[in-house]
């Protein structure tokens, strides 16, 4: 009886992991980003005057019913497991620099010339870059793990526009509404201040149960839109099973933490 009662739980196991379309970057196709215009650079101390280097890395969350934001290799409104694409007209997902032709990617300076993500000296392995001035909605219907709960994410500024492009690096603000109604928005940030790099932001917020649209505005910090390499990494929303299962890696989110690690 032991026994039975044993590989019982082994077979529930499997199934609670196999359950429902989990987002992996593995099942986004060929990385048809490359080494960008201004390949990426890991680096034993982040440099804010050097475009492109990073110090840690944001590893994909494998955990199961995690779904990321993407553009292109999604689906919608039910996801693949590459992840969510935008329910939206696409000439709405970049104010300059577009048609977008990738996930995991920023803006660059057009189609040939993206990059990989890199904000505040961290590396997002998953994630959406554009530019403002940009609206993106996602249909949140089509979870096919349960409906989403919360939804994550680190926003600011490429590091390919840092520091001396523009002055500071471009400036956005990010503003998240479900079913047309605000839940957060973060200050403008830019990619430099005064010389010293501008840490990625942490946006975390719990989504309504029969929540139906995410939209994510991008506006331009006030100051018109040159420059603006606007990026979210790590973006995903996350079901009940999702949150079930503690994340194997995962930044600190205070912004003190990360403040004094500059």
């Amino acid at each position: 009886m032991k026994r039975l009662n044993f590989f019982l739980l082994i077979f529930a196991f499997f199934l609670f992991v196999m359950t429902g379309v989990d987002a992996g970057i593995k099942d986004c196709g060929k990385d048809e980003v490359g080494d960008g215009a201004k390949p990426i650079k890991e680096v034993n101390k982040e440099d804010p005057g050097k475009q492109n280097d990073y110090d840690k890395v944001q590893e994909e969350d494998e955990r199961p019913g995690v779904t990321y934001l993407t553009f292109i290799k999604g689906k919608t409104p039910k996801p693949n497991k590459c992840g969510l694409n935008p329910s939206n007209d696409e000439a709405s997902w970049t104010g300059w620099g577009g048609p977008l032709n990738c996930d995991n990617c920023t803006i660059g300076e057009g189609p040939p010339t993206r990059n990989k993500i890199v904000i505040g000296g961290i590396y997002f392995v998953r994630g959406i870059g554009t530019h403002g001035l940009a609206t993106i909605e996602y249909d949140l219907t089509g979870s096919p793990a349960g409906p989403y709960v919360k939804f994550e994410a680190w926003v600011g500024m490429s590091d390919e526009k840092d520091p001396a492009e523009c002055g500071h690096g471009g400036s956005s603000d990010f503003m998240f509404n479900i079913n047309g109604k605000q839940v957060h928005k973060t200050d403008v940030l830019k990619g430099t201040d005064n010389g010293k790099q501008v840490p990625a932001e942490h946006v975390e917020f719990d989504i309504p149960a029969n929540a139906k649209k995410l939209e994510v505005i991008i506006g331009d910090g006030g100051d018109g839109i040159g420059c603006d390499h606007s990026a979210l990494g790590d973006a995903k929303l996350l079901t009940k099973q999702s949150l079930a299962v503690k994340p194997v890696s995962k930044l600190p989110t205070k912004w003190g933490v990360l403040k004094n690690s500059y």
